[in-house]
Formats: C-alpha cells, sequence, structure tokens
C-alpha cells in the first residue's frame, strides 16, 4: 500500500537551499523523493546516502523523461530557472517551485507565468515569506479594514544590496500587504557592491545594485524608499499606514499600532497568542502540497516575483533616465537585470565565498 502522498523531485538539492529543501521532505511524512538531480556527483551521492534517496539524475530532462513528479523544487542559479520551470509545466508538473530572483529577463518571466497557467500547474517562486512569523495572519488582518482605510507605505531601509536580486522581497511583501499593484516608479540607483564582478558584455545599466525612490501603487497610495544605509538592510522589510494605524513587518513578528496621534497604542490581536512555526522549510513544503491539492497560488507566486522583477527593472531604468516616471507594466519586455554572479551561475562558478558561504554544503 502506498504511504506517501507526494511525488517530490528535488533539483539543485546538493546546494546550500537545496540541502533544506532535501531535509524537509525527506523528513516530512507524506512526502517521498523520487529523484534528486544535480550535476555535483559527489555531493549529491553524500546526501543520498544521508536521505536514502535511490534515484539520481544529472538533469530534468533525464528526470521528465522517466516520470513526471507531483512536486518539482529547483533550487538553481537565476539562468536556469526559466527552462527548468516552463519545461516542468509542459511536462504536466502540477507544482513547481524556483528560487529568487525569478530570471533575468523580463520576457522569460513573462513566459514562466504564462506556460505555467496555461498547463495548469502552481508556480512558485522564492522562500522567504515561510519564515516571516504571522504574515498571513496580518496580510487578513489588513484587509480586515483594522487600520482603516491604506494612506501610505515604506520600504524603511531601502534596497540596500540589490534592487531585484535581495529587493524582490520587500517588492513583493508590498504588494501582499496592500493588495495593491505598482503603477509607476521614480527611481535612483547607487554603484554596486565591490564584490559585483559583471561579465564585460553586462552595461552598467542592467547591473543590479543598491536603490531607492517612489514607488505609485493602483490604490493611489505612495511607497516611499529612502537611500540605503550601508550594509545589508534592517529589521523591517515593509510598513505599511492606514487612516487607524500602522503595521512594521520584522523578524520576529508584526509590530502593530491602532489609531493616531496621541491616541494610537500597540494592539496584540488574538492570532499573535498562538505561537508561531519556526521550523521554516517544512512550513515551506506544506504549502507546495496544499498548492497541488488546491490548484491555488501560494503566497510567493510566480507572478508576484515577476511583478517584483519589472519594478526593479524600472527603478534601474528611472535612473538612468534622470529619475523620470516610469509607467508601468513596461512596453519592452526584453529589459533585464543582472543580480550577483553567484544568484546568475551558483557558487560551483561564481565561487561560494562571493555571497559570503566558506564553500559548497556538506551532508555531515
Amino acid at each position: 500500500m502506498r504511504t506517501k502522498k507526494y511525488r517530490v523531485a528535488v533539483v539543485g538539492g546538493a546546494g546550500t537551499w537545496g540541502n533544506r529543501y532535501l531535509h524537509a521532505y525527506a523528513n516530512h511524512p507524506a512526502c517521498e523523493i523520487v529523484a534528486l538531480v544535480d550535476r555535483a556527483k559527489d555531493r549529491r551521492g553524500v546526501f543520498a546516502d544521508r536521505y536514502g534517496i535511490e534515484t539520481l539524475f544529472d538533469t530534468l530532462d533525464e528526470l521528465l523523461d522517466r516520470e513526471v513528479p507531483d512536486i518539482v523544487s529547483a533550487i538553481l542559479p537565476t539562468s536556469h530557472n526559466p527552462d527548468t520551470v516552463i519545461a516542468c509545466a509542459e511536462a504536466g508538473v502540477k507544482v513547481v517551485s524556483c528560487e529568487k530572483p525569478i530570471s533575468v529577463e523580463l520576457s522569460q518571466a513573462d513566459a514562466m507565468v504564462r506556460i505555467s497557467r496555461e498547463h495548469g500547474t502552481v508556480f512558485a517562486c522564492g522562500s522567504v515569506y515561510t519564515g516571516i512569523p504571522y504574515l498571513l495572519e496580518t496580510i487578513d488582518w489588513i484587509g480586515a479594514g483594522h487600520i482603516g482605510t491604506l494612506t501610505g507605505a515604506a520600504i524603511p531601509t531601502g534596497l540596500p544590496r540589490e534592487v531585484s536580486g535581495g529587493g524582490c522581497v520587500q517588492l513583493t511583501l508590498l504588494r501582499l500587504l496592500t493588495g495593491m499593484e505598482v503603477e509607476w516608479v521614480e527611481g535612483w540607483a547607487l554603484p554596486p557592491d565591490s564584490d559585483w564582478m559583471p561579465p564585460v558584455d553586462i552595461s552598467a545599466s542592467e547591473i543590479d545594485c543598491p536603490a531607492y525612490g517612489r514607488l505609485g501603487l493602483s490604490g493611489g497610495i505612495v511607497c516611499e524608499i529612502p537611500i540605503p544605509p550601508s550594509g545589508r538592510g534592517g529589521a523591517c522589510p515593509v510598513t505599511v499606514t492606514g487612516a487607524n494605524g500602522q503595521i512594521w513587518i520584522t523578524a520576529s513578528g508584526p509590530v502593530i499600532i491602532q489609531g493616531s496621534g496621541a491616541a494610537s497604542t500597540p494592539v496584540y490581536p488574538d492570532f499573535l497568542d498562538t505561537p508561531a512555526p519556526d521550523d521554516f522549510f517544512t512550513r515551506r513544503i506544506e504549502w507546495l502540497m496544499q498548492a497541488h491539492d488546491t490548484g491555488q497560488d501560494v503566497l510567493d507566486s510566480g507572478h508576484g516575483y515577476r511583478q517584483a522583477l519589472e519594478i526593479a527593472i524600472a527603478l534601474k531604468q528611472s535612473a538612468q533616465c534622470g529619475h523620470r516616471r516610469i509607467s508601468l507594466p513596461l512596453a519592452d519586455r526584453s529589459s533585464r537585470i543582472v543580480p550577483h554572479p553567484y544568484r546568475l551561475l551558483g557558487g560551483d562558478v561564481a565561487g561560494w565565498e562571493s555571497i559570503g558561504y566558506q564553500g559548497p554544503p556538506n551532508a555531515e
């Protein structure tokens, strides 16, 4: 009798983040890892032994030629995301997830979202939201009108390292918390970090970098993004302000203020009494399982990260043309932004130390 409900494959499972997905799937009673796909044969063998995975492949094509899993989690460099997601959707995979940023070129992200929808595949991107305590509950609380009509928003510490590679998290959170789309941007950019080593054929306008500016949202409010401080940013990625209060999203949970002026005071909705899950990746894969059952998008959808990429590109374009207002959606879908070499090419090519790791992961 089959006891496992979800047949899962992990592509890029011998990487730092991929190993964490492997661990979560291997220890979940509802999941069976049917294959590990990775070209790093020595590392993948160690991980396969540790988690009892019998089937190993070098490429996604080899996997899909043999069987179509229920869920594919692809933890690959950004340059591989488009082909991977599209191949999974066309093969009939029910749920596919990749990591951020979604792609380099906007047209690639468009194709990933469109083809997934055409084939009935739920497409998820990123894995940050499952680590933000009470995010779903906070979104619902704002939607219920507890801080009144929204009047403003901010990304308080700017986009300090990458407008796309890291900043896509703040930009997607902004959309989720407000329930609004960005309609225009006014942008400024700072020089890329010193460890950003772009290929010679990339123009300055396409290099990921710190950014700031203003975003006009569909609800008639403006999100302010101040000049980012030095370093990687602070503990509050997004704030939203309403006629009757304000909410700060932090790593330990939301800070919620109701009222205005001297009458404003912190409040603690009942949902804060429930302990927040502390198993980041288990919660992540359970979102993917739920998507398999319902066919509904997860919170960190491919659509959301496509929108974030477009906003990031528009901020850079505005910075390049005298900070003039750029309207969205962008007409030129060939526009692109190139992330840090580690995000673009992976640690085995760009060097694990290039982004702060001491070396490749191990399963010990």
